[in-house]
């Protein structure tokens, strides 16, 4: 099969999901409020803001940045910050696989695409590409 001729929406279709992740885990820090419960007990100790504060920011700035990196904007950057939610996800809260195992998964494999779409960059049909004239 002659698949050779779809990989260049390779990196779009990547950057696509990864940005609606993004998008996702901003609106659930806006709408869902057992997280301000929730969030205390697996990252009290690491968070340097009120747990409403830190939800809110992050509830703002993540579907911003699930924008961008559908556009294309700054692909790299964007993709090797979510990269460092998901590791953060990951690291952070210890224990987290024994209470939440497909939590745990996404964030692994969230990861996993980002730092690919980190290493690739944004690819033909982003703003990266067309403002270097690629």
């Amino acid at each position: 099969m002659g698949f050779k001729r779809y990989e260049v929406y390779e990196r779009l279709i990547l950057r696509i999901f990864l940005g609606l992740t993004l998008i996702f885990w901003g609106y659930e820090k806006l709408t869902v409020t057992k997280l301000t419960e929730i969030y205390p007990k697996d990252y009290g100790p690491f968070l340097f803001v009120d747990v409403g504060t830190f939800l809110t920011f992050f509830g703002i700035v993540q579907p911003l940045l699930g924008v961008a990196m559908i556009a294309g904007w700054y692909t790299r950057v964007s993709a090797a910050l979510l990269a460092l939610m998901a590791i953060f996800t990951i690291l952070i809260p210890g224990m987290i696989i024994i209470r939440d195992v497909p939590h745990f998964a996404y964030a692994f494999a969230t990861a996993g695409g980002a730092l690919s779409l980190m290493i690739r960059g944004g690819g033909a049909y982003s703003l990266d590409a067309k403002w270097r004239h690629e």
